[in-house]
């Protein structure tokens, strides 16, 4: 029997009814494509599995051997510390990995795509920015390579997802909570994000599911002024005690570093608790409780996603809780 031989451009362009060089750059990117054209390129590349095979060929032959990352902001520690460990995962093969910042904009997002299929890169990793209005932007670049939204997603595209169960790390927050918290003395508040985003919303479902839509909530963004303005809000509101459960360890260290600074306990007034685990945990003092996200493995999972052949697919990974200073186990109480 003979080989299966893997389809060319020229398959591509006899399916579509187009020219090779009008193949060529509708999946490059280089240029502007007429949208008819793009979708009928696309189609015919989808249907001979060519774009797949193409980035896999191209990274095995490091045709650029270059990655593009694309995360919303750098100042928030957890995407700088996505991108070291994606830097480190590339490291062996020797590919770069370059990294550009939408900087919280959707119009910067999108001209982060073009610029990065106009270098073509052999793949591109996108952190988008909103779980809706970043469609087009995710949409433009897995039509032209291939794309692994990492963290956060935008459903319905073409493209792979790499991420964490965040239902299943407010689970976990339960059950330490249900295990070792008086919560008569420390009743649960939840310091979230405004769901724009899919681990926002994803988050602030899960407390809702695993806790009660009647908890306290506090939706600000992922920073750290946020955790300081919310934690303010609660003694404000007259609140001597809670466990503040929070969407991010970069909102955590915010609600942390006010309560200390307003003469408060941790854990003995305030517990507070985290999420992501990398980056921004190191800073704490008192440690931080948090469920930390396996980004090793999940940088490992892209670099393996990209050097394959397969149709574009979703990974989930498991959280785990570390237990710190901020919400200890019961019997191990620690001052602030």
């Amino acid at each position: 029997m003979a080989a299966h031989r893997s389809a060319t451009m020229a398959d591509v362009a006899r399916l579509a009814g187009v020219s090779v060089a009008t193949v060529s750059r509708t999946l490059s990117g280089t240029r502007a494509v007429d949208p008819a054209m793009q979708r009928k390129v696309t189609e015919a590349a989808a249907e001979l599995n060519y774009q797949v095979n193409l980035v896999g060929r191209a990274l095995r032959q490091t045709r650029t051997s270059t990655v593009g990352l694309i995360v919303p902001d750098l100042e928030n520690p957890y995407f700088s510390a996505l991108a070291q460990q994606l830097a480190r995962a590339f490291s062996a093969p020797g590919i770069d990995l370059l990294v550009f910042s939408a900087d919280g904009s959707l119009e910067t997002e999108a001209r982060g795509v073009r610029s990065f299929l106009g270098r073509q890169v052999d793949a591109l990793v996108l952190i988008p920015v909103h779980e809706q209005l970043s469609e087009a932007s995710v949409a433009i670049a897995a039509a032209a390579v291939h794309t692994i939204q990492l963290d956060r997603h935008v459903p319905g595209t073409a493209s792979s997802y790499v991420g964490v169960s965040n239902r299943a790390g407010m689970r976990l927050v339960r059950d330490h909570i249900t295990e070792c918290v008086d919560l008569d003395a420390q009743p649960v508040v939840y310091v979230g994000a405004a769901p724009g985003s899919s681990s926002a919303h994803e988050r602030l479902d899960g407390v809702r599911r695993w806790f009660s839509p009647e908890v306290p909530t506090l939706l600000g963004d992922f920073s750290a002024a946020w955790g300081r303005e919310a934690a303010a809000r609660l003694l404000a509101d007259g609140w001597e005690g809670a466990t503040i459960v929070t969407a991010a360890d970069i909102i955590a260290l915010g609600v942390v570093s006010h309560l200390l600074h307003q003469g408060r306990s941790i854990p003995g007034d305030f517990r507070v608790i985290g999420f992501d685990g990398v980056g921004a945990v190191a800073l704490a003092h008192p440690s931080l409780t948090t469920v930390r996200q396996p980004v090793e493995e999940m940088a490992q999972s892209i670099r393996a996603l990209i050097e394959s052949d397969e149709e574009p697919s979703s990974r989930w990974f498991e959280p785990e809780l570390v237990l710190g200073a901020t919400s200890p186990a019961s019997g191990s109480e620690l001052s602030g």
